[in-house]
C-alpha cells in the first residue's frame, strides 16, 4: 500500500505538468480567439506557441519522471533521433514551403480574393496558410499549390480594375485593315469594354492575326467578359460580312488573272490626341518612372542648395548675396511643389 502511495505522490509533479500543459494550451487558443483577426499569420503564430508548448512540456514530463537519470538520457536521446530525422527527411519540402509561405506572406505578393495566374492555372485565391495556398479554378474546383512552388515561379496577378482583356482572329487579306479595326473595337466596346485598341500579330501565307484589347472595369468578371468578347466579335464581324478564317484555312477561287488589293481607306487624323495602348496599359509603371525621375531632380536640387549655401558664406559682395538668396528661394519654392507632387501621387496609388 505505502509503495503505491509513494507511485502516486512521484507521479503527481508529472500529472501537475500536464494539466499546467493542457490550461496553456487552452489559454493560448483563447488569446488568439480574442484577438478576432482569423488572418493567416495569426494562425501560423498561434500554432507556432502551441508546438513550442507541447515540447516544452515533454521535456518537462521526461525530467520530472520517477526513473533513473540513465533512464532520462535514454528517453531524450531517442525523442532527438527522432525530431532530428523527421527534420532531415522534411527539410526539403515543409520547412522549405514554410519559408516560402512566410515569404510569400510578407511580400504581400496577393491577398485573398485575387486572381492569379501560375503556369497553366488561373484562379482566385481561397485561403493561404503557412505550407500551401488554396485556388478556386474557373470551372470552380479548387486546387492546392505549395508555397515553394508559388516562390519559385512567377505569378501573375490580375489587377482588380482596369484590367486588360483580348482575343485573337484570323482575317482574309480582302478586307481593309481599317475596316476589320473599327468592327474589332465596336465588338469590344457592346463587350462593355473601355478604351479598345488594336495589334496586328502576324501577316501569314493566307491571314492577317488581329488581336483586339480592351480594358475591364471589375475584374470579378474576368472569365465571363472573356467569353463575351469573342462571341461579339463573331457576332459584328458577321454583321460586317466579314469573313472570319483560321491560320491554315486556304481560299481558293476561280478568279480571272485579278490582284486582290482592298481599297485605300484614308485615316483622318484624330480630333483630340488618344493616349496610346503603352500609355494606357503601363499606367502605373508609368507614374512610378516619373515619380523616380522627380526624386532624382530632387537629389540635384539639394546638391546645388548645398552649393549656393558654400558660395553664399564665401560671397562678400552684398548684391551678389541677394542674388545667390533669390536663387537659394527659388529652389526651395520649386522642391516644395515638387514635394507636394510626390506625395499626391503616393496618396493617388495607395487608393
Amino acid at each position: 500500500m505505502e509503495k503505491l502511495i509513494d507511485q502516486i505522490i512521484s507521479l503527481a509533479l508529472p500529472g501537475i505538468i500536464l494539466l499546467i500543459l493542457i490550461l496553456i494550451l487552452i489559454l493560448n487558443s483563447w488569446l488568439f480567439n480574442r484577438l478576432k483577426r482569423p488572418t493567416n499569420t495569426f494562425q501560423v503564430i498561434k500554432n507556432s506557441i502551441a508546438a513550442f508548448i507541447v515540447l516544452a512540456g515533454i521535456l518537462a514530463i521526461i525530467l520530472t519522471l520517477p526513473i533513473t537519470q540513465e533512464a532520462k538520457g535514454q528517453i531524450l536521446s531517442f525523442l532527438g533521433i527522432i525530431v532530428s530525422a523527421g527534420i532531415a527527411l522534411s527539410s526539403t519540402t515543409v520547412l522549405g514551403n514554410l519559408i516560402a509561405g512566410i515569404m510569400n506572406n510578407s511580400m504581400k505578393r496577393f491577398s485573398n480574393g485575387d486572381l492569379i495566374k501560375i503556369g497553366d492555372l488561373q484562379g482566385r485565391v481561397v485561403r493561404r496558410s503557412a505550407f500551401h495556398t488554396e485556388i478556386q479554378l474557373e470551372d470552380s474546383n479548387f486546387v492546392t499549390i505549395p508555397n515553394l512552388h508559388i516562390a519559385s515561379n512567377p505569378v501573375k496577378l490580375t489587377r482588380k480594375t482596369n484590367t486588360v482583356i483580348s482575343t485573337t482572329v484570323s482575317l482574309g487579306y480582302d478586307v481593309p485593315r481599317q475596316k476589320i479595326e473599327a468592327a474589332l473595337k465596336e465588338a469590344a466596346l457592346e463587350a462593355k469594354l473601355k478604351d479598345p485598341y488594336v495589334y496586328i500579330l502576324e501577316l501569314g501565307d493566307f491571314s492577317v492575326v488581329y488581336k483586339i484589347h480592351g480594358f475591364l472595369t471589375d475584374s470579378t468578371l474576368f472569365f465571363s467578359t472573356s467569353s463575351l468578347l469573342n462571341a461579339k466579335v463573331m457576332d459584328v464581324l458577321h454583321q460586317k460580312k466579314i469573313e472570319i478564317v483560321s491560320p491554315t484555312f486556304m481560299n481558293q477561287r476561280r478568279t480571272d488573272d485579278n490582284i486582290f488589293i482592298p481599297k485605300t481607306i484614308i485615316d483622318k487624323p484624330p480630333e483630340t490626341k488618344e493616349k496610346t495602348p503603352e500609355e494606357l496599359i503601363f499606367d502605373e509603371a508609368i507614374e512610378a518612372g516619373e515619380i523616380e525621375k522627380k526624386k532624382n531632380n530632387l537629389k540635384k536640387l539639394d546638391a546645388r542648395k548645398e552649393e549656393l549655401q558654400a558660395s553664399l558664406k564665401a560671397e562678400k559682395d552684398e548684391k551678389q548675396k541677394e542674388v545667390i538668396k533669390a536663387a537659394l528661394a527659388r529652389i526651395e519654392s520649386l522642391k516644395t511643389k515638387i514635394e507636394a507632387h510626390i506625395k499626391a501621387e503616393n496618396e493617388k496609388n495607395k487608393d
